[in-house]
């Protein structure tokens, strides 16, 4: 990491710390990237257990949902079920509930990283359903829009095959290549039952993945994100507030994902 991001990682750790910090985080003075993830994920509790923001509703309370039985895989290795960030563990269920009870046939994912999220909607989805998951492809890692520092981390990052490749799942699923800012999602529109934002999460990818979804997306399918409520990831909640004005949209409680179902009639469904 150069000098001056190794400034910035320390500034944005102290910022938390004086916005709301504890004692416990003083230990981690010397090391700056622990200290940005304790306090990140301390003023999410805190944000959590004060209820601001979006209307809290679990996914099972919003959709009925056939078959609660879900599956879980890659126990062994990455997951976000041992993350050192416990609400993570929500957010996997409550998406893979989202599954449950839609039973889609089409899922629209933006942002593969690793593969997880992909693999886990293929377990839980019926066994003719289609998962498509875009990201950046590996040799050429620009974006057209914005993106945040904690982005251009995970951009950068070697990830090597995703987590999916040889399951049984590895069949149900498409992998995309492009950045979502110009990727053609013309072939998809009307026809994605759940679609999940989590790419890029600045404002300007927010804003334009969101409107990308909302053509995709049928009447009565769900538009889903991830991060919402993380202080790190401020241009989600920033947007999803905006979109809320005019949208009914919940956020799981102790968790960071947000959905919205599209409703009949909605101008930008399938257009």
């Amino acid at each position: 990491m150069s000098m001056s991001g190794k400034i910035g990682l320390a500034l944005r750790a102290w910022r938390n710390v004086l916005l709301g910090g504890n004692l416990a985080s003083l230990p981690l003075a010397t090391r700056p990237r622990q200290l940005l993830a304790y306090t990140s994920e301390t003023l999410f509790q805190y944000q959590l257990g004060h209820g601001a923001g979006l209307p809290r509703k679990p996914v099972y309370e919003a959709f009925p949902l056939a078959g609660a039985d879900v599956r879980l895989g890659c126990l062994d290795g990455y997951n976000w079920l041992h993350s050192e960030t416990p609400p993570f563990a929500i957010d996997l269920l409550s998406l893979v509930l989202l599954c449950r009870g839609l039973q889609p046939r089409t899922v629209f994912e933006i942002g593969t990283f690793v593969g997880y999220t992909a693999l886990h909607m293929a377990l839980n989805t019926p066994a003719d359903a289609r998962i498509c998951t875009l990201d950046l492809p590996r040799e050429d890692r620009g974006t057209r829009l914005r993106t945040t520092a904690t982005d251009h981390k995970l951009i950068d990052r070697d990830l090597g095959p995703p987590l999916f490749a040889g399951t049984e799942a590895a069949g149900k699923v498409e992998r995309l290549f492009g950045d979502s800012a110009t990727f053609d999602f013309s072939p998809w529109h009307g026809a994605v039952d759940l679609f999940f934002v989590d790419g890029a999460h600045s404002y300007d990818y927010v804003r334009s993945d969101t409107l990308n979804a909302l053509k995709c997306v049928r009447p009565g399918g769900v538009v889903a994100w991830h991060d919402y409520g993380r202080l790190e990831q401020r241009g989600v909640t920033r947007f999803l507030h905006e979109f809320a004005r005019d949208h009914a949209v919940y956020a799981v409680p102790n968790g960071s994902v947000a959905y919205h179902q599209v409703p009949e009639g909605d101008p930008l469904s399938g257009s």
